[in-house]
């Protein structure tokens, strides 16, 4: 079960949203702009983001910006009822994972969200291997020097 923050400030989209993620086992929290979003990633342990562009007080564009900033590896959908050209390639440069349009195909959604948590998923076994390779690789010379000290004391 994942943990999706949904920021949207239309109610009839926040509760359709909310009502088909937790259908699919999933945690939800809302939120109703960009900066309660932000708000909410600084004191939450979310796994991905949906997130509207046209909000008040802080769009979602403007959010994504701030979070990529932070250096965070969150997966990012962003949806908007607005499509153009200009907010998708701004949205996909600022590292969103997916660019969707509202009235929101709920098949496609699924499938986007289950894509973000694999690569998460991924994302995060390939960090605690390498951590894992890096402590292996300080500890290599350690035990090899360990196992010649063992083996002079053992052989005279």
């Amino acid at each position: 079960m994942a943990k999706i923050l949904i920021v949207e400030d239309d109610e009839g989209t926040r509760d359709l949203l909310t009502e088909v993620v937790t259908r699919w086992g999933h945690q939800v929290v809302l939120r109703g702009n960009g900066r309660e979003g932000l708000d909410a990633i600084a004191t939450g342990d979310f796994t991905l983001i949906i997130s509207d562009v046209r909000m008040p007080v802080m769009d979602g564009l403007t959010m994504l910006k701030e979070l990529r900033k932070a250096k965070s590896d969150l997966p990012v959908i962003i949806i908007t009822g607005y499509p153009s050209f200009d907010s998708a390639v701004a949205s996909l440069d600022e590292g969103a994972d997916y660019y969707l349009v509202k009235p929101i195909n709920l098949d496609d959604l699924k499938a986007k969200i289950s894509k973000c948590l694999a690569k998460s998923d991924m994302i995060h076994r390939l960090a605690r291997t390498i951590r894992m390779n890096r402590i292996l690789l300080i500890l290599l010379p350690l035990l090899f020097t360990a196992g010649l000290i063992i083996g002079k004391l053992l052989l005279g």
